[in-house]
């Protein structure tokens, strides 16, 4: 299992700004045949973003499963949306020099209403020494009649030291391409260090923890904040 860079948090995990997300996710090209892949993200820019994942692998290639949504902790647990989730995977990281794969999804909220549609290309290198992961998102949203179709980012540099991966993560949204600026933001930029830990429990169960800072470098988003994701394999 591979892993998701995270927020380098700690007891600051509750300081979050008073503005909407800002922090993009990193996608992995999981769970393989076979596989299913349990995952918790949460963001803690803005009021926070607490995103719960659940993805089997069908063939070597196909992935599905879905996603819900819940806005906070800062005023509580708000639920927002569900999602259906659709991974192709085209190389495999553990196997070609480069991964990569498409994932695509399709939110709904409480009232059954569309509130995006997203496309993810997703690329992967992994050595013994060096983890770079890279998704630009293409997404399309709705929300209080607002609508925008914008370009958004996630990037990770990281490498082995002392059995952790550290190193640099970055995210934002970066282009509008339609609509809205309150549905498609653009010129948010975040960036800041991240630690990753992962370790194999017997054959066929695996963890990942990972935490990061991201300083917000440009933009009207939310100040800088912690992320935290955990992923679990089996």
């Amino acid at each position: 299992m591979r892993g998701r860079v995270l927020t380098l948090a700690g007891a600051i995990m509750l300081a979050a700004a008073p503005a909407q997300a800002g922090i993009e996710s990193i996608a992995q090209l999981e769970p393989e045949a076979g596989e299913w892949e349990a995952e918790w993200f949460g963001a803690f820019d803005g009021d926070g973003e607490q995103e719960f994942e659940l993805l089997t692998g069908l063939t070597d290639q196909l992935a599905l499963g879905g996603e819900v949504e819940f806005e906070g902790p800062r005023h509580g647990l708000e639920f927002e949306s569900v999602a259906a989730l659709a991974l192709w995977r085209f190389t495999d990281p553990d196997t070609q020099p480069l991964g990569f794969g498409l994932m695509g999804s399709a939110a709904i909220n409480r009232h059954g209403d569309l509130t995006r549609l997203e496309a993810r290309a997703i690329g992967e290198v992994k050595t013994p020494r060096w983890w770079l992961q890279g998704n630009a998102i293409l997404r399309h949203s709705r929300d209080d009649g607002d609508r925008g179709t914008g370009l958004a980012y996630s990037a990770s540099v990281q490498t082995m030291f002392a059995g952790l991966w550290l190193g640099v993560e970055a995210s934002g949204q970066a282009a509008r391409l339609s609509g809205d600026a309150a549905a498609a933001p653009r010129g948010r930029h975040y960036a800041g260090p991240s630690l990753t830990f992962e370790h194999e429990y017997g054959e066929e169960f695996e963890v990942e923890i990972g935490l990061a800072w991201l300083a917000r470098l440009r933009g009207d988003g939310p100040d800088s904040a912690p992320r935290v994701f955990v992923q679990f394999t089996f």
